[in-house]
């Protein structure tokens, strides 16, 4: 039977670093003890509102939502929204302090909150309140005066708070405190200042609270709290030390009570909460077993018809025609546009979407991004639409996606349907380097008070968790740093303990999908080896420091901007949503993720930034300016056979999703030679298809091993393109729709529903009417059967078809830059690091194998950055392969930047391009005279060769250089006419010397790649190079080396460590086993080159090794390989 107490005063993780237990924690806790309510009431923000919504829903409690603010002249005050008008109240005050004090210093005073009273409960606070503080200071009559002051603004809404955590002044605080709210006709409530689920949590809470303040546990003193009486207790357990005060206990309740508040309300084109659950919005559906598992919340097309909700902002149109009105009018020049002539389809099809759109009230959101992409194309910033949206030919016609709808067979109902629960989702892609300029445009346009950038909750990882925890116990810092580079990341293991999704309190199926709980995490094993170097003490704090780095894994550290997400409001921001002080300077982020404002309904533009496009921009203005070529990319026909040549010999590095390692394993196998194959590609190298066990019967049925098979008739046509497998989410929809006969409605609810089922339970619900449908299509049961369990078996690993398809052609586009004008599309990828899988030396040597070199940073040839420049060479023999491939000879190298030199910013590189308008540099000595660079900059430039035309040794010039910098203008102090110390005779640098210096100045070799300068030894040793692999039969044990360049450890290899090695031939794939991994680990992380031994396998045409042994590799220099989990 539910308790009659409700805790009104909880904090959880999102009070950052004061809270030790998630919200979904909290929830559970209060379920076991008897509670229907619970109020969230973080510190100075409502950062986990919308997730305690979500997860109190899921459990049956009541969520009440507040926050605890801290003002600068009145201490702490709980402050708890009654209704919408409390929500908006809070909001207020809550962005108004963020927003007139710095980043995490919010200023909140006594006056802010008399501005906007109106809808909350106020309660006096914990022992940091004015009224205890006063009290505890025996300043009874300042206690009545500032308990006055906040009666005197929220009424009998204002209400003194009592807890009693044990300490020996509480009982007769609490007495006194309750007597003061008689004097005034005050009601008291009871807390219990909550800062965890359950009482083992003050341990965490302790160390959170050092890592707040920056001290460890030993001298931390009384900055922590006293005991550990902070947990969410029952009512049984707090009247053991207040029933007295009976009246407080049902106070809280009746407070309880009051409050009615549910954010459905506060969305009105809002999800409703995830899972519904006894306190869902009563407008939430469920029909029947196929719909069971409803989100919640009206359908779109029912909330567009909700009077004095406005979802969107007004777009301004032209003559004073209707949203609708101008967005179809665009739609038909644009479909003219695109197809001439209108066939039927094309017609029928944008009369449908436009339909659906103007019944779901969604056409100003059309308008927004349709404006967006139009300002983006007036200024020459590539910018184009992905994801679901790409199923829209209303996108397609506004320019919004690039991928035609019609021609690639899409499905707008994967992207938007009248019962939709939630906006849509449109992922604008924009040229990173422009991304600011546009956002600046939606900043201008609809006003800092109606647009803000959507938050990230940075939230701790294996590395940072174990680093700040290792700290707080008071670990010595070598100590700490042999720790951290021994953890990449939490190790999952799912058998050691159940995980929280499967407590007994939760009952609905959602909880692991929606809410990220998944197996339980445990450390490496690796970290035991390293108690041996432990003091006593931090041995003695080990298994505690174990227990803590897991229990903090994905709690909120702090708020970023999210990457792309910006919130556009038709009321101020503030009416809804709270906003604080980002990092960056004059901008403001809302205090809800990309996950919130989606559940509430809010509209929210994704402006990405995607480096890509900036190396397609810089490209194409490139080849504009050297060729005369006007090359427009989107019109380009999508049948070069010499392109799809490019991509089945696996030369990748540099191209779009077709790049890495497992796309460099799986592309020999399917061997694409069309583009519905790139989609194809692109689309099942992801972790779902990989976990769902997509992948090898798709190419099994390419290879001719396994025959093409349709479990009926009608599914040839859906996946025929596939091979009878399914792959992509449209799929699913269309076959639900051909078998069972549903709509696209009823489909798309099929294939939501099955991606969130977990039990056996539920599949069977959604099993039946899906039979029921297919019987009375005429389709037999066992067939009907036979298809349910292909689709359940995939519906939560495909992917969207238009997702991979608008990404495929921007992996063709890149494919054909490479192809045909390598030197311009290197220079596009390395000035627009970082991005993709490899680093610039990597891309440089994919460069020199494609005859395109990397010349040496000049200071009077470079650029700011780097830039094409026509080839002195003259022994054309190694661009055979090159130009027979392009049929053309274009013999283009490329010039490093001067900002690839370290210690040489922009602003120095540009100063260095201007006075070089006036007149070429003539000597190390003039130029050091003119241009104004620091000492470590001239010394960088000469070690890299900067000076190499002037005649004179790099050592010679490092010798002189600072000398010649006392002459800068950079130099603050006048020199001294000193005459210049002569260099001495000094050896000039090697091949191998002036190697190591571009890999540690520029991190680009012009030379020869570095495993070049160990091939005689290899040799000896019997050790191939990458490329001689191909030379060897499968199974045949060998040993190859090279630079580590790509360290992969995926969740979906079991295990599993995948390495690329490089060397001056090529790349080299090799596979881990674990335990062979767990063997080598220490050699792994401390050795930048390996010489690996296994036996080869070669299977359809990929090669790699399969490591038994691996031995380190000493090199000459530092290098550094790009890790991915």
């Amino acid at each position: 039977m539910a308790s009659g107490y409700v805790e009104l005063h909880t904090h959880s993780s999102h009070s950052f670093l004061d809270g030790a237990s998630s919200v979904d924690d909290l929830v559970v806790a209060a379920k076991e003890r008897g509670m229907d309510a619970l109020a969230l009431t973080d510190t100075n923000g409502l950062y986990g509102a919308v997730r305690f919504w979500n997860a109190a829903n899921e459990v049956g409690v009541r969520p009440i939502f507040g926050a605890e603010l801290h003002l600068l002249d009145f201490g702490h005050v709980v402050l708890i929204a009654k209704d919408e008008v409390g929500w908006r109240s809070l909001c207020r005050t809550i962005s108004a302090a963020q927003l007139a004090g710095e980043k995490t210093k919010p200023r909140a005073t006594l006056a802010l909150l008399r501005e906007n009273p109106d809808g909350l409960f106020a309660l006096t606070g914990c022992a940091h309140g004015q009224v205890p503080r006063l009290v505890r200071a025996g300043d009874l009559d300042g206690a009545r005066d500032a308990l006055a002051s906040l009666a005197a603004i929220f009424g009998e809404r204002c209400f003194v708070e009592i807890s009693d955590h044990l300490d020996p002044d509480d009982p007769a605080l609490c007495d006194e405190m309750v007597g003061l709210a008689n004097e005034h006709g005050l009601g008291a409530v009871v807390t219990n200042n909550v800062h965890y689920a359950w009482q083992s949590g003050r341990r965490l809470h302790d160390v959170l609270r050092c890592i707040d303040i920056g001290a460890t546990l030993d001298d931390a003193g009384d900055r922590l709290k006293p005991n550990g009486e902070y947990w969410l207790k029952d009512e049984v357990v707090l009247r053991e030390r207040l029933d007295r005060h009976d009246e407080a206990f049902r106070n809280a309740r009746r407070v309880a009570d009051a409050c009615t508040l549910d954010l459905a309300a506060i969305g009105p084109g809002g999800r409703g909460p995830r899972g519904g659950g006894p306190w869902a919005r009563s407008d939430a559906r469920s029909d029947g077993a196929l719909h069971g598992h409803s989100t919640g919340g009206q359908p779109l097309g029912e909330k567009a018809q909700m009077a004095g909700k406005e979802r969107l902002p007004g777009f301004a149109t032209p003559d004073g025609q209707t949203a609708f009105n101008f967005l179809y009018s665009l739609c038909q020049d644009g479909a003219r546009a695109k197809y001439g002539q209108m066939t039927p389809r094309v017609s029928r099809q944008l009369a449908h979407e436009l339909d659906v759109i103007e019944r779901c009230g969604l056409a100003e959101f059309f308008l927004i991004n349709w404006d967006i992409v139009r300002f983006c194309k007036e200024h020459q910033i590539p910018a184009q639409g992905r994801g679901s949206a790409a199923d829209s030919i209303v996108a397609y016609v506004l320019d919004i996606t690039k991928v035609d709808p019609i021609a690639h067979d899409l499905l707008f109902e994967r992207f938007l349907t009248e019962d939709s629960r939630t906006m849509p989702d449109i992922d604008l892609d924009i040229a990173t380097n422009d991304r600011e300029e546009v956002i600046q445009y939606v900043y201008k346009k609809y006003g800092e008070r109606y647009a803000a950038m959507v938050c990230n909750v940075v939230t701790y990882r294996a590395r940072s968790a174990s680093r700040e925890v290792a700290k707080a116990l008071g670990f010595r810092d070598e100590t700490i740093d042999r720790m951290s580079r021994s953890i990449d990341t939490y190790h999952v293991d799912p058998t050691t303990r159940p995980s929280a999704a499967q407590h007994p309190a939760y009952k609905h199926p959602n909880r692991e999908a929606e809410h990220g709980w998944e197996a339980p995490r445990t450390m490496p094993d690796t970290l035991e080896e390293l108690v041996a170097t432990m003091d006593e003490k931090e041995r003695t704090r080990f298994p505690l420091f174990r227990e803590l780095t897991l229990a903090i894994a994905d709690f909120p550290r702090h708020l970023s901007i999210h990457n792309g997400g910006m919130l556009i409001t038709a009321q101020p921001l503030v009416d809804t949503v709270p906003i604080e002080r980002a990092t960056m300077p004059d901008r403001n982020v809302v205090q809800l993720d990309k996950r919130d404002v989606e559940d509430l309904g809010l509209v929210k533009m994704d402006l990405l930034g995607l480096r890509t496009l900036s190396l397609v921009k810089d490209a194409v203005a490139d080849i504009a300016a050297r060729h005369g070529e006007r090359l427009e990319l989107g019109s380009l026909p999508l049948d070069d056979e010499a392109v799809y040549d490019l991509i089945c010999e696996v030369d990748t590095i540099g191209l779009f999703q077709v790049e890495s390692r497992a796309q460099a394993q799986a592309l020999p196998r399917v061997r694409p030679r069309n583009f519905a194959d790139i989609v194809v590609e692109v689309a099942i190298i992801r972790p779902g298809p990989l976990q769902g066990n997509m992948v090898n019967p798709y190419i099994n049925r390419r290879q001719g091993r396994e025959p093409v098979t349709y479990a009926h008739p009608s599914l040839e046509p859906i996946l025929k393109e596939t091979l009878g497998v399914i792959l992509f989410q449209e799929q699913i929809l269309k076959v639900a729709m051909a078998v069972a006969g549903f709509t696209a409605n009823e489909a798309d609810k099929l294939r939501r529903a099955m991606s969130r089922a977990r039990s056996s339970a539920d599949m069977e619900g959604l099993r039946e009417p899906f039979v029921s449908g297919a019987r009375r299509s005429g389709v037999p049961d066992g067939v009907a059967h036979e298809v349910f369990r292909q689709i359940a078996a995939f519906a939560e690993f495909g992917f969207c078809k238009s997702h991979a398809a608008a990404f495929a052609l921007t992996a063709y586009h890149t494919a054909h830059l490479k192809l045909y004008y390598p030197a311009e599309f290197y220079v596009g990828l390395l000035n627009n690091q970082p991005m993709g899988f490899y680093s610039p030396a990597v891309i440089a040597g994919d460069a020199k194998r494609h005859a395109v070199a990397m010349l040496p940073v000049d200071v009077n040839r470079s650029a700011v950055n780097a830039v094409c420049e026509e080839s002195q060479r003259t022994d054309l023999t190694d661009l055979s392969k090159t130009i027979a491939r392009h049929r053309i000879c274009r013999t283009h190298d490329v010039r490093l930047g001067l900002t690839s030199v370290k210690s040489l910013g922009e602003a120095e590189a540009k100063a260095i391009v201007t006075e070089r308008a006036n007149g070429p540099y003539r000597s190390f000595d003039e130029f050091a005279r003119r241009v104004g660079v620091k000492e470590e900059a001239l010394r960088n430039l000469a070690l890299v060769g900067a000076f190499d035309p002037f005649g004179e040794s790099r050592r010679a010039l490092l010798w002189r250089a600072r000398d010649a910098h006392r002459t800068s203008p950079a130099f603050a102090r006048p020199a001294l006419a000193l005459p210049a110390s002569a260099a001495p005779a000094l050896p000039v640098l090697s091949e191998r010397e002036r190697v190591a210096l571009d890999y540690r100045i520029t991190g680009i070799p012009t030379g020869p790649q570095i495993m070049q300068f160990y091939r005689e030894d290899l040799d000896r040793r019997q050790v191939l190079s990458a490329i001689a692999l191909a030379d060897h039969r499968h199974g045949e044990v060998v040993r190859v080396a090279g630079a580590i360049v790509v360290k992969q450890h995926p969740e979906t290899a079991k295990g599993h460590v995948f390495l690329s090695l490089e060397d001056e031939t090529g790349m080299a794939n090799i596979i881990i086993r674990p335990a062979t991994y767990q063997k080598f680990k220490r050699v792994l992380d401390s050795c930048a080159a390996v010489v690996v031994t296994g036996p080869l396998q070669q299977v359809d045409g990929v090669i790699s090794v399969l490591a038994t042994r691996l031995d380190g590799l000493d090199l000459f220099v530092e290098l550094k390989s790009r890790d991915w989990h």
